[in-house]
């Protein structure tokens, strides 16, 4: 039920013009945090921007406002299951309206995390002009870069579990300097994995329609047909399970047997 009523919402702002700024703004204020802190009014600045098409990712593809507007709905949910409020509200939803800030779909192999890197350095000049500190600017950028899939994630998670789950500290030095903060700071990991599956959440973790939706969406901006095996290979072999919204989790094992009928049916 939650899970519907969150893709409602994304497709109730999906029209608006200013469907980011409004989102943002609106889960500041159900967060009951001021909009005229320096954070906040860093995030409203890129939010406008991206409504005007500004650093707002592949038109018509994944990585799009609507995808913005996703994370940052999922981000205020999970905000408030976790019982985030103040500054750690307002870090959490600033990340997920930063963390993909001009992003353009260029991978590079030699530098895993460049899109992080790119939309973290875009986000600064915001930053900087609302008058964020530069504790604030450093924890963002690390929760940005949090988001990278082959080492940002996994680090993120682990640091985690280190903290909230009784798992063992990691033993690997930071994948990026950046990150090393989360090995010591239990709130910033949590934010870190709240982040991660706030961004994830919108593809894999609501409904099958809407799982299916936006893997057309990822399928046109990697110019490749995308199926069944190609989703099921994601849930198991790198997304695996939820550690911060196991709320989730049946809409999660829905969407993986949704895929196993398809190919089973031969539609992978």
């Amino acid at each position: 039920m939650v899970a519907a009523w969150l893709v409602a919402c994304f497709r109730h702002l999906e029209r608006r013009p200013d469907r980011l700024a409004w989102a943002y703004g609106a889960s500041l204020d159900a967060m009951n945090v001021d909009r005229t802190l320096p954070l906040a009014r860093a995030g409203l600045a890129i939010a406008a921007d991206v409504d005007r098409g500004i650093g707002a990712g592949i038109v018509g593809g994944y990585h799009a406002p609507q995808h913005f507007v996703e994370v940052v709905l999922s981000a205020l949910y999970l905000a408030g299951r976790e019982k985030l409020a103040g500054d750690a509200a307002l870090e959490i939803l600033t990340a997920a309206v930063t963390h993909d800030f001009h992003y353009d779909g260029i991978r590079d192999p030699k530098r895993p995390s460049r899109l992080e890197v790119r939309a973290a350095r875009k986000a600064m000049s915001y930053l900087r002009a609302a008058g964020v500190d530069g504790t604030a600017q450093r924890r963002l950028q690390t929760l940005v870069l949090s988001t990278e899939p082959t080492a940002g994630v996994p680090f993120a998670r682990a640091c985690h579990a280190f903290h909230h789950v009784d798992g063992p500290r990691p033993t690997s030095a930071a994948p990026l300097p950046e990150l090393a903060p989360l090995l010591d700071d239990p709130a910033l990991a949590l934010a870190a994995a709240l982040l991660v599956e706030a961004d994830v959440l919108p593809s894999i973790g609501l409904t099958i329609e809407h799982g299916n939706r936006v893997q057309a969406l990822l399928s046109v901006e990697w110019q490749r047909p995308l199926g069944a095996r190609d989703k099921l290979h994601y849930i198991d072999d790198i997304f695996g399970d939820f550690v911060v919204a196991r709320f989730f989790s049946p809409n999660l094992k829905a969407l993986r047997e949704d895929c196993l009928r398809r190919l089973q049916a031969g539609h992978g």
